[in-house]
């Protein structure tokens, strides 16, 4: 019985961590959040720009 409750407690705290984890990293934009952000070569700022202009 106790171990039953020990695994669901892991489990639910395990999902409500990822839960957190996503919704701060979602806030950070794409590619704040990316973990290739200090290496990619990519400029998100310039392409976010144009494809927001480009729909308007």
């Amino acid at each position: 019985m106790i171990v039953n409750i020990l695994i669901g407690l892991a489990i639910f705290g395990y999902a409500g961590w990822m839960m957190v984890r996503h919704i701060k990293k979602s806030k950070q934009g794409k590619c704040a959040a990316c973990p290739l952000n200090k290496s990619c070569s990519c400029s998100c700022s310039e392409q976010e720009s144009t494809s927001i202009t480009g729909l308007k």
